[in-house]
């Protein structure tokens, strides 16, 4: 396959009345959490922007209510425990009528930091809205967005954001172009757990971040802007995390980053030419779980 990820499409209605709808993968390349609220959320501040790495979604219309869900990664669910099918029916309970049958097509790998499944459901929100008539605003959409998870709300937006609160709070954010070499490798580290290390290794006050710390380029000279504070929680979760870190470091001579809690990774580039030359320094197996991406551009 391709290493290159280029930009696609949103969204392309098939003449049988089918709607294809991408999904992107979104970029934490800045990330900022404070110490557990009472209500057992932690205060974050992000910038955080999409990329060209997409779930595909396909949605046809059905005459009853019924919402059925295929998907080609056979380790996901199908049935309410997925976001997707949970989106569809919270829409049913605030009366829209009708029902879909939904294939996802995965690409974004599930548990990375990369926010598919959040994603996964903004976009079916926005397309059976659209598809069943149900008349939701804008500001409708994002607060049953913020009900279905954190990252959800981000998702129904475009381009690059500043994201606080819980995740729900966004403001537009300007972000130089970029590119990155992507790596998933193949560990993982529990959201949960990462949290709960976070706690356990002190937590401490929120730090604000800056909303033009990255507005200009280029980009290569932003690894000091740069910080996740849930880096060291998931590296003590799971230390393969780390073990990867310095992997890639040796090979590129580049820092490397985190997004998310992990456990997907990134090197910043100036744009593709710079990615691909990093890109290829990378050893085979490293090379299997990697990809160019750049901004996307909805």
């Amino acid at each position: 396959g391709c290493v290159r990820c280029e930009p696609a499409a949103p969204t392309l209605m098939l003449n049988d009345h089918r709607v294809v709808a991408r999904a992107p993968a979104k970029l934490n390349l800045i990330l900022r959490v404070g110490s557990l609220r009472r209500d057992g959320f932690h205060p974050l501040d992000s910038i955080v922007t999409k990329i060209t790495l997409y779930d595909s979604l396909i949605f046809a219309p059905r005459p009853d209510d019924a919402v059925t869900l295929v998907c080609d990664d056979p380790t996901l669910p199908t049935d309410e425990a997925n976001l997707v099918v949970r989106a569809a029916r919270r829409l049913q309970g605030l009366g829209a009528r009708g029902g879909a049958d939904i294939e996802l097509r995965k690409r974004i790998p599930a548990g990375a930091g990369l926010g598919g499944g959040s994603a996964d459901a903004a976009v079916t929100l926005r397309i059976l809205n659209d598809l069943w008539s149900a008349g939701l605003d804008g500001g409708a959409l994002a607060a049953l967005a913020a009900e279905l998870g954190s990252d959800v709300p981000l998702t129904l937006g475009g381009g690059a954001s500043r994201m606080q609160g819980r995740g729900e709070r966004l403001t537009a954010a300007t972000v130089a172009p970029f590119a990155a070499v992507l790596v998933t490798p193949p560990v993982h580290a529990s959201t949960a757990a990462v949290y709960a290390a976070f706690d356990a290794m002190g937590g401490g006050p929120l730090e604000a971040v800056d909303p033009e710390a990255l507005a200009r380029g280029p980009a290569s000279q932003w690894s000091g802007r740069l910080v996740n504070d849930l880096f060291a929680p998931a590296c003590r979760v799971c230390p393969e995390i780390a073990d990867w870190v310095s992997r890639l470091e040796a090979a590129t001579g580049r820092r490397t980053h985190m997004t998310g809690s992990g456990s997907a990774l990134f090197l910043l580039a100036d744009d593709q030419t710079h990615a691909l030359s990093l890109y290829d320094r990378l050893d085979p197996q490293a090379r299997r779980c990697a990809r160019v991406v750049t901004q996307n551009p909805w």
